[in-house]
């Protein structure tokens, strides 16, 4: 077992040793020999076939049709202590994260990931003093596994910045180094890519003075509008996943005026453009995704 997970739960965190990175004096949370289950694996398949009355097989069924159920996932673990008051102590520090939502991630050599879960306990009946083994459940709404470095980049309006973006009277540039995900004067357009299995889907966050609202285009016509005031200090966030537009903590997708909320195919990119004049930026994140 060479992958270690982490439970995260605000500034909280319980780490599950692998094999190679037990503690020095050989105490925590490990993982079990039997290890993890349901990561790597796909979701149940929702999708229903539906048999043909006459002839062969059943009715075809089209790719977006193919939908995957909530991901579960288990990992065995082994509380190990030299005295028993130890094992509970770790026991009581992993089942305080029941009852909210939490982060667990896996860290498996050229692949670290997470998912957002809620946990389920469960110990065996053995009483030693020094191990006590246990298996923890955890039940994935979203069955995506994402990648946990994101990629973040940043984009501004063509009018504002003609040229590149530049800081202060001079001209001079940049006073940091920044990374706008493709090598271009035009700071209006930013290179997106996803390196996962299933689609990713941005969140783009909208910030400054933006008087009529943002258009972006993408992909071969893909287009994306919001119509509407952003103002300084209230940014809109338009979540590509759930295809929303939230202000504020408030919905205001009924600003929406064209719905085509970018995606990035696995292995693909897009290229993600601002068509729209403003005196601000937009914040773009995103995560190779896999299934």
């Amino acid at each position: 077992m060479m992958a270690d997970a982490y439970l995260y739960d605000g500034d909280r965190t319980v780490r599950f040793h692998g094999g190679r990175s037990r503690p020095p004096d050989g105490r925590g949370v490990m993982i079990a020999k039997e290890g993890i289950e349901g990561w790597l694996s796909t979701p149940p398949i929702k999708t229903e076939l539906v048999e043909r009355a006459w002839g062969n097989g059943a009715h075809d069924v089209p790719a977006d049709g193919i939908s995957y159920s909530a991901r579960t996932v288990t990992i065995h673990i082994d509380l190990v202590g030299t005295l028993r008051s130890e094992l509970q102590a770790l026991a009581r520090q992993v089942n305080s994260m029941s009852g909210r939502m939490l982060r667990l991630r896996v860290a498996d050599e050229g692949e670290d990931t997470y998912v957002e879960c809620y946990l389920r306990s469960e110990y065996g009946s053995d009483w030693s003093r020094q191990l006590l083994s246990g298996t923890l459940t955890f039940v994935c709404p979203r069955p995506e596994r994402l990648a946990w470095e994101a990629q973040t980049g940043q984009i501004v309006a063509p009018e504002a910045t003609p040229g590149g973006l530049s800081y202060g009277d001079g001209g001079r540039g940049l006073a940091y180094p920044l990374d706008y995900g493709v090598q271009s004067a035009d700071q209006s357009r930013l290179l997106l890519r996803n390196a996962g299995t299933t689609c990713a889907y941005p969140v783009l966050t909208a910030n400054g003075d933006w008087p009529d609202g943002l258009l972006f285009m993408w992909g071969k016509g893909g287009g994306l509008e919001w119509r509407g005031r952003v103002s300084p200090g209230v940014p809109l966030v338009l979540d590509c996943r759930s295809q929303t537009a939230m202000m504020g903590g408030v919905d205001v997708s009924r600003g929406l005026v064209r719905r085509g909320f970018p995606q990035i195919e696995p292995g693909g990119d897009i290229m993600l453009r601002l068509l729209s004049a403003g005196g601000g930026w937009v914040d773009v994140l995103t995560c190779d995704t896999y299934i």
